[in-house]
């Protein structure tokens, strides 16, 4: 009997070992769905996470640079997390390589910089506005959500209209004058508020990038509940980017208008050469040279010439000459000039923070490499945004790619004369663009091969 009750006990100890094996096996099966699931939520909450490091950018003058540094540290947890639960980092688009080259020589920009307290926090810049960018890529994975993002870009459009409307600076030509008796009481309020330090370009530039949005929303949109808000926002935006008076905006806002008008009626493309001669015909009744008309286009009120502007982009050129690999240094420009390349039109006490052209300034702060790369991301990203057109025809998200690529038009234009860039603060909204784009692009290329 021992000897069988010791057999028995022998057989036993196998099948209780593999059944304690099953259950390790199993709860260990249940804690990896557990964390993978965990790691899901965070990766689709993206956008969360990447507002804390956004937002602080915004007061990146006056936070200490290592309460932003560590902000920089909430970029990569939902990569980490994407990589456990989905086994890819993130969604691929034709912007890749060129973002990842503009990063490279922004690090390389580091190295000939006079003053890293400068060029370090435009380097953190960039890197929230990529992963800004990646962001929104991976976080458009419902009708619901690509309605919501929107919404929140066209909110902080209304709120920076509102902060432009208190921050803009006297205006070059007075306006105000239209409004009667009222204008003693505008003109002492815009003088009082100038002290908030708004540039009227860069707010101006800004602005006109989110009105085409709004108005192609407000005009071809399904969702007629929205509109009353889109009306009032229209009428925020536009009003802000009147009174900041930069022409720069007006005229990429004008040719963004109208190439929304030839969008909806190809026939409208033959009055763009008609209006052309009418306003040559005009012109020429009036007696308006054309050197007053470069000068209107091209001159501001710290720029007040057109050989002014001219030997400010001669400087930028100069910059890319002696820097053609590195750059001077990511937003030093401004101090470089002042010592090394001397203004004599503008004086040699001016003071002008970037080039006033968004290709040079980004020759200048990344080097000739920077720039070929900058240049082939607004390729492509016109490329992409011309097919995303083209997929959405006919489909709810019609007005919204092409309030988008209109707004992206605007950026192009009003960068001719002005550089809403890497330096500056409301670049970031240029990236949100583009990254809605982009995003809705692999959405739609995605229901295209299905």
């Amino acid at each position: 009997m021992d000897n069988k009750g010791a057999e028995g006990q022998a057989l036993s100890s196998p099948k209780k070992a593999s059944a304690s094996l099953s259950t390790w096996k199993a709860e260990n099966l249940i804690a990896r769905a557990r964390l993978k699931g965990i790691a899901n939520w965070i990766a689709e909450h993206e956008l969360w996470l990447l507002s804390v490091p956004v937002t602080l950018m915004l007061f990146v003058g006056r936070l200490p640079i290592r309460i932003i540094s560590a902000s920089l540290l909430l970029i990569p947890i939902p990569w980490v997390c994407r990589r456990a639960a989905k086994g890819y980092l993130t969604a691929r688009t034709p912007m890749d390589l060129s973002i990842v080259v503009l990063l490279g020589m922004a690090l390389v920009g580091l190295y000939p910089s006079v003053d890293s307290s400068i060029s370090v926090p435009v380097l953190y810049k960039m890197i929230v506005e990529f992963a800004l960018f990646f962001g929104l890529v991976n976080s458009f994975h419902s009708e619901r959500r690509i309605w919501a993002i929107v919404a929140v870009l066209l909110v902080a459009g209304a709120g920076a209209s509102l902060l432009g409307l208190v921050g803009t600076g006297e205006m070059a030509y007075d306006f105000s004058t239209i409004l009667g008796t009222h204008r003693d009481f505008v003109l002492q309020l815009v003088r009082h508020l100038n002290q908030a330090g708004f540039n009227d370009n860069i707010v101006g530039g800004t602005l006109a990038m989110l009105f085409p949005l709004n108005l192609s929303l407000f005009c071809f949109g399904s969702k007629r509940r929205s509109r009353p808000l889109l009306a009032f926002s229209l009428l925020l935006i536009g009003t802000t980017v009147l009174l900041t008076q930069s022409r720069g905006a007006l005229i990429g806002l004008a040719v963004a208008l109208v190439a929304m008008a030839i969008w909806r009626s190809r026939w409208l493309v033959l009055l763009v050469p008609l209006a052309l001669i009418g306003l040559f015909v005009v012109s020429r009744y009036l007696g308006v040279k054309q050197t007053e008309i470069v000068d209107f286009f091209l001159t501001t009120e710290t720029i007040r010439s057109a050989q002014a502007r001219f030997e400010l982009w001669q400087r930028a050129i100069y910059m890319l000459q002696d820097f053609p690999f590195t750059g001077i240094g990511l937003g030093t420009f401004s101090r470089v000039a002042s010592v090394m390349y001397p203004y004599f039109l503008l004086g040699p006490n001016a003071v002008v923070p970037q080039a006033h052209n968004v290709f040079l300034q980004a020759g200048v702060d990344l080097g000739i490499p920077g720039l070929v790369a900058f240049i082939a991301l607004l390729t492509t990203f016109s490329i992409t945004a011309v097919d995303t057109v083209r997929m959405a025809k006919h489909t709810e998200f019609e007005p919204l790619a092409i309030g988008l690529l209109c707004g992206f038009v605007v950026y192009l234009v009003h960068g001719l004369v002005d550089a809403v860039t890497f330096s500056t603060k409301p670049g970031t909204v240029i990236w949100m663009i583009i990254g809605l784009m982009t995003a809705l692009w692999c959405r739609l290329k995605s229901v295209e091969q299905d």
